[in-house]
Formats: C-alpha cells, structure tokens, sequence
C-alpha cells in the first residue's frame, strides 16, 4: 500500500526503485569518470613519469660514461708514448741539474695546459709507488694523503683502472669524483702510473646528502660495481641494500636501473609516497566528489519520490473507488498534468468498462440463436454422407457392384476431406486418403494412372496437416499428362533426423512457366480446374504450420514432367496445434 512504510526500502516499490535508480544513475558517471581517469594516470601519466626518471638515471649513465671517455683522452696525454709521460721518464733518468730543471718546467707547464684545457678535472699527477717520491707533478700544490687501496673500485680494464666515487684529494674541493689510474706501458723501473680526478656536471649533487631536502624532491642513487659490491648510497635503508647486488631494491621505493657498458649498474629511487603522490591526491579528491554525488543522489531520490507520492495517493484512491463501486467525482487536478492524464483516462475506462458489460449482455443473448445456426449449417454434410450411404446400399440390392464401389470409395474420400477429425493427422492416414483418390479417379476414367507411393513404414507415425498430398497428385493428373496413361511417383524420406521430404513428380509433358506462375498466384485463380487454389492451399497450410521452418520447391521443364517437393520438420510446434 502506498500509505505503508514499510515499502521504503522494498525494492518491488515505486519508492525503492526510484531510489535505486537514482543512486544508480549519480554513481556510474562517478564509476565511469574514476575508470577513465584512473586509467588515463596510470597509462598515461604513470608512464610518462617513469619514462621521465628512466631517461633521468640513463642520462646520469651515460654523463658518467663520457667523464670516464674524458679521462681515458687526457690519459693519452700523458703517456710514453708521444706524450708528457715521455718527458717524465726523462726527466727520471736524467742526472744532469740544468736538463732536469729544463724538463720539470717544461712537464709543469703541459701539465698546467692539460688542466686549464679540462675544467672538470680534480687532482691529476704522476704516481710512482716504489719511489722515494710517489706523487709527481701535481696539479694541485695541496693535495692530501694518496693511498690508492683506499679508493673504490668500479672496474678494471687492461692496465685502466677506474674508481670512485670517492672525496677528492683537492682540499679546496668537497666534490665527489670519478677517478682513473693507468698504468704506463714501458715505463722504467720502478713502475709509473697516471692519476686522473674528473668532476661529473650534476653527479655530485645527485650524490650529496640528502637530508636537508624537502620531501617529494628526494632521490636517491646506489651504485655498483662489475663484481656487484655497494660502491655508493645515500638511501636512508642503505644498510638493507644487499652488497652482492641482487635485491637492490628496500621496501617503499621505485627503483630504475641503467647498466653500464663495463658491468658496473647504477639505481635511481623514487620514495613510494613521493612517486604517488599524484594518485595519491586525485584519489583523495575522486573520493570526496563520489560522497558528495551519492548524497546528491539520494537528496535528488527523496525530492523526485515526495514529488510524485500525493498523486500516486489520490490515483489509488480513485482506483478503490472504482473496486468497490463507489460513486465519486475523481480530482481534476494532482499537481502533475501527467497524473491528471491517468485520472481522465480512469475515468474513461470505468465508462468504457460499463459500455463493454453491456455488450457482453448483448451478445450472450445472440449466442444461443448462432449455436442453432451452426446445427443448421452441419445439417448439409450430415445430409449428404446418408444419402450416400442410401446410394451405395440400393447399388448392392440391385448388384451394381462397380457403382457401390464407387460410392464407397467417394464417401471414405468425401469423409476424410470435410469429416470432423483434426486438421493435423499422421503421414499414413494421408497415404490412404491419397489412395482411395487414385482409386476413385481410375474408376472415373475407365483406365489406370500408375501411381508409385514410396514411403517407409517407419514414417507414417510423423504428423503432417491433413489433405496435402491430394491436390499436389490431382495437379498431376489435369496438368501433367496429354495421353491416356502416365507416372505419378510420391516420395517420402527423412532427409536428417528434423527433415521430412516428400516429393510428387511426374514425367508428363511439363506446366509452362506462365501457366504455373499463374496457378501459384496469391491473386488470380484458376476458375477452370480450381487447382490454383488447391496448390495454394498447400502452400498456405505449410505456412500456417510450420512457418519459414519448410520449404516449397516447384520445378517444371516442358516434355521432363515437374516435380513439387516440400521439407517439413519432423515436429510440428505445439502452439500451432492448440491454435486449431
């Protein structure tokens, strides 16, 4: 009832649904946008982002590759080999003062262009370890303690070995650099060795401590070397950051990774909170809209609900008037003009409703006088079949046996065709009303039509609509044959297990196409031998009852006979039946 409150939350009310469906209608545009942008960030910006970082830590690779190219091209400067290294090993032979004095300038003064030419160079000397002087020619008066097992090593190739990143020896200086010892082929003994420092633009500040920034600008860097040992760190877990290389990665951190040529691999991280901290908002704000939509919706379900409630009342009140038979004015005006609508219309169905009683009283009384009719109109058949049977019992008194066979055999004929039994009977009651036509019909015409019937015992309990068969064999014997005597061959198969195919031909001289367009038309009808109307008879029975599930297929060729042949399922569905 509408006055019940316990409907409120009844699905199967008015109320419940209008709420569902308004809550449903405020939350899938809330759904639909959070999957679109939810997608878009993580397709889209999420890949962007980590495109962004990626190409931040392989530029770092590939800035710290060309520093180590840079020390390699300035190591050649100071080789044996056509290098300041020539005059170094010189300059250590040399006994005499004024050669030696003229060779230090000389190798202090290409030093200092070396240096001049290449700012992002540190400390560079000339390294001797079994000298008495181990460090020569610096380029930097105030350089601190070398002790080169003190550096760390990224890798080792042939007599390039490159460390770092370490503190510089430069006291003025508090950078981190990369650094390469080269040990000189063909150098005297003691051996001699190349110390170059380089600087890497921006490296050292990715490097520097980061406790003093702000959270969302941090990012961390760990280097490894080629063997896989913990070169570099400044990730606040970098004791949990395994040595051996290969679980790089503490918990609450997106790591990107750049190896370099030589085996050595090097990790940017990008702390969780800070790499979602776009998600992170968008999904606070998403949240805050979705509240504030569903109670939009509910607001909007009530409103919509209290709207329509007073009509909904006074409609059922008029509703009951109307049961119970009371007799009262019904509003005229709800608030609603589609309300007032129903109202009016209520109102015109009560009177339409008195008006049908009415009727309904009319035609009870006709129907008595339409059931005399129809006893009437049963009378004729009824007539005929004795009379008939009057015909066929004086034809044996007086031994007129060919005129009681004829008789007997019509009736049976006559009978089935307008007898009382159903519409839809079995394939072989069918086969023998077609046999006693052909029976008949040779009697008429004082010779035989051979009439070949193939149909398999095992089909004749299908059921098929009744009188099917004798207008397709009457077409044959008026249409196919100009001479006495002719071939009718009925055919019946199962063509697959739904499948019934019958088939009539005959080899008579054929129906030309004009002439059989004409007995198949819907519009003109044959006035002559009223088989037009037979064979669209059939057709319109196969319609009636099986639909577009059977096919009608009607073949003639002049002189080659035709061929009318029909596919019925094997079941008839039952709603036709009952429709009979």
């Amino acid at each position: 009832m509408l006055h019940s409150n316990r409907t409120y939350f009844n699905f199967r009310s008015l109320r419940g649904r209008l709420a569902f469906v308004l809550v449903l209608a405020a939350i899938f545009p809330i759904v639909v946008i959070g999957f679109i942008s939810y997608r878009w960030i993580y397709t889209v910006q999420t890949q962007k982002i980590d495109q962004d970082l990626q190409n931040s830590v392989i530029w770092q690779k590939e800035e710290l590759e060309r520093k180590i190219e840079e020390m390699e091209r300035v190591s050649q400067l100071l080789d044996i080999e056509g290098g300041i290294g020539r005059d170094v090993v010189r300059f250590l032979d040399s006994t005499a003062p004024y050669e030696r004095s003229t060779l230090y300038r000389n190798i202090s003064s290409s030093m200092a262009n070396v240096n001049f030419s290449n700012p992002n160079l540190g400390a560079m000397f000339f390294y001797s370890p079994d000298s008495s002087q181990k460090v020569m020619f610096p380029n930097s008066p105030d350089l601190a303690g070398f002790e080169p097992e003190r550096l760390k090593l990224l890798f080792q190739q042939r007599n390039f070995s490159y460390y770092g990143p370490d503190d510089t020896l430069t006291r003025t200086d508090n950078n981190l650099v990369f650094s390469l010892m080269r040990k000189l082929e063909n150098s005297p003994r003691p051996p001699l060795y190349v110390y170059i420092e380089i600087k890497v633009v921006g490296f050292s500040d990715q490097f520097a401590d980061t406790s003093g920034r702000s959270p969302g600008d941090h990012l961390y860097y760990t280097l490894m070397n080629d063997s896989g040992e913990l070169l570099f760190s400044n990730l606040p877990e970098a004791s949990s950051v395994g040595i051996d290389g290969e679980h790089p990665l503490p918990a609450g951190y997106k790591a990107f990774e750049a190896n370099g040529q030589h085996g050595w691999k090097l990790y940017q991280f990008v702390p969780m909170k800070d790499y979602k901290h776009e998600i992170n908002k968008w999904i606070s704000q998403f949240i805050l809209f979705s509240l504030l939509s569903l109670l939009f919706g509910v607001s909007l379900a009530w409103g919509v609900w209290r709207m329509v409630y007073r009509p909904l009342r006074m409609v059922n009140h008029e509703i009951l008037n109307f049961r119970q038979q009371r007799v009262a004015e019904p509003p005229t005006d709800t608030g609603l003009v589609e309300f007032n609508h129903i109202l009016y219309n209520i109102t015109e169905m009560r009177n339409r409703i008195h008006e049908l009683i009415t009727d309904v009283e009319e035609k009870e009384k006709r129907r008595g006088k339409l059931e005399v009719e129809k006893l009437l109109v049963q009378i004729n058949p009824h007539f005929l079949h004795n009379t008939l049977n009057t015909i066929q019992w004086l034809a044996r008194m007086q031994g007129q046996s060919n005129i009681a066979q004829l008789v007997t055999i019509f009736t049976r004929v006559l009978h089935y065709n307008l007898g009382k039994q159903n519409i839809i009977v079995e394939l072989r009651a069918e086969i023998a009303a077609l046999k006693d036509y052909i029976e008949l019909q040779n009697i008429r015409y004082d010779h035989i039509f051979n009439v070949d019937i193939q149909v398999p015992d095992e089909l004749l309990d299908i059921q098929v609509p009744r009188f099917i068969l004798q207008p397709l064999v009457e077409n044959a014997l008026y249409h196919a044959f100009n001479q006495d005597e002719g071939e009718i061959t009925v055919l019946a198969v199962l063509e697959n297990p739904d499948t019934l195919m019958i088939e009539v031909r005959d080899n008579g001289s054929g129906i030309p196409a004009a002439k059989l367009t004409e007995m198949l038309s819907e519009e003109r009808i044959d006035q002559g031998s009223g088989l037009g109307i037979g064979l669209r008879y059939v057709r319109k029975m196969l319609e009636v009852y099986y639909g577009d599930s059977a096919e009608w297929i009607v073949e003639s060729h002049l002189d080659a006979g035709t061929s009318i042949v029909m596919k019925l399922p094997t079941v008839i569905r039952e709603e036709r039946v009952r429709n009979d």
